[in-house]
């Protein structure tokens, strides 16, 4: 029997029990949607964190405190540039404040206008120009403290600002506007507001650090002073250099795409036992037909080939319904995520710049990301499971004769 002819009668018999087939192709449809809508949000969120740490550089190492209250030193800075290999120290205070108009956290982040490039990568200003390094109440703030949701402009350049710390408000003047950065690891800038480190020093009352980005002369370099700088803090600081955090991440996310596969994996259990029980009872139903097509001379290659095709025909169409589905899911869930996150960031401040708003800006503002080899491993499941559970109905169906025709009248 011609391929075409096989084709044409496949098609005919899921077609004559519609709603089963239907329901069938959506059981499949179910499995495919799920590995690429929970694919493609953690290959965005990968792809989010890793270009955000990117544009810090390949030749960073970022050292932290490992509490609250734990502060740098000049002393510690000067030590730092003194280390063999280091090309660049920044020192960086940071904290939560709020800012009239706004009601979530905003960062306020203290680092010099010269190392700030050093600090967000690149420098793109919207409006205005950055403050000078004098101890004047100068601001360079985000997209998202100076424009709100709807598009509405709340600070220009030129105009002030109040900012608030507990119980103390300071008016400061908006030196230049940010252009939007978008989610990052190391700082929400969108949300931040940016001043001097002398400013910042008289207005907070302390003379430390909460974070130093320290520049190595190259990127075959870092490891080696991220040793150096290790030894000198030892436990008493967090050091992580970019190509450190980068590695983690990718190996991070790799590991819940693994997880995500395996969970999504099993929905194709009640894909592979519908495709089973329709292919069983279309055997059933066919007896007679078989037969006919024996006594007709077709063989029991082409009876185990004509059932076969069903099952390849219900894993094409039940994984084309699941890429369909699953795209759309995949882009839909940022904006349900972005919502949940954004009703519950103003009970959680950050601290430092590394709090838990970070994390949920990284989460309600990534853009997925649906991988080639996520669409072949889904396809590549669904046919062959399909084709798995139609194996012992068509072989059953190639071994009837003419002859069990008549016992099944």
């Amino acid at each position: 029997m011609r391929a075409s002819d096989i084709l044409v009668l496949s098609l005919r018999q899921l077609r004559e029990r519609r709603l089963r087939s239907i329901l069938t192709l959506l059981a499949v449809a179910v499995g495919v949607t799920s590995i690429i809508a929970l694919s493609a949000q953690v290959e965005g969120v990968k792809d989010q964190i890793t270009q955000s740490l990117q544009k810090l550089g390949p030749d960073t190492v970022i050292v932290m405190g490992q509490g609250r209250t734990q502060l740098f030193t000049d002393a510690d800075v000067s030590r730092l540039r003194s280390l063999e290999g280091v090309s660049a120290v920044t020192p960086v205070l940071m904290t939560s404040v709020k800012v009239t108009g706004i009601d979530d956290p905003v960062n306020l982040v203290a680092v010099s206008s010269v190392e700030l490039v050093n600090f967000l990568g690149e420098v793109r200003l919207l409006d205005g120009d950055i403050y000078y390094d004098v101890p004047a109440p100068q601001a360079l703030i985000g997209r998202d403290v100076a424009i709100d949701e709807t598009g509405e402009t709340r600070y220009k350049a030129g105009q002030p600002i109040l900012v608030q710390m507990g119980s103390r408000p300071t008016m400061m003047t908006v030196a230049g506007v940010l252009d939007q950065y978008g989610a990052s690891m190391m700082i929400q800038a969108d949300k931040s507001v940016f001043t001097s480190i002398e400013y910042a020093k008289t207005l907070l009352r302390t003379g430390g650090y909460t974070i130093i980005i320290v520049k190595a002369q190259s990127a075959e370099s870092v490891d080696q002073v991220a040793e150096l700088v290790r030894y000198i803090f030892g436990g008493s600081a967090t050091i992580m250099s970019v190509k450190q955090i980068t590695e983690i991440v990718v190996t991070i996310t790799s590991q819940i795409n693994l997880l995500l596969l395996a969970i999504a994996g099993t929905s194709f259990i009640a894909a592979g036992l519908g495709t089973f029980n329709i292919m069983m009872i279309s055997v059933l139903e066919r007896v007679r037909e078989i037969g006919v097509l024996k006594a007709l001379g077709m063989k029991d290659r082409g009876v185990l080939i004509l059932y076969m095709s069903q099952g390849l025909l219900l894993g094409l169409f039940g994984s084309l319904a699941g890429l369909g589905l699953g795209s759309i899911a995949a882009y839909a869930i940022p904006i349900l995520l972005a919502g949940g996150f954004g009703a519950g960031q103003a009970s959680q401040p950050s601290v430092g710049g590394f709090g838990a708003s970070a994390g949920a800006n990284i989460m309600g503002s990534y853009t997925p990301v649906i991988g080639s080899i996520y669409l072949v491993v889904a396809t590549g499941l669904s046919v062959a499971v399909t084709l798995l559970s139609s194996a012992y109905p068509a072989w059953k169906a190639s071994k009837m004769s003419p002859v069990d025709a008549l016992r099944y009248e």
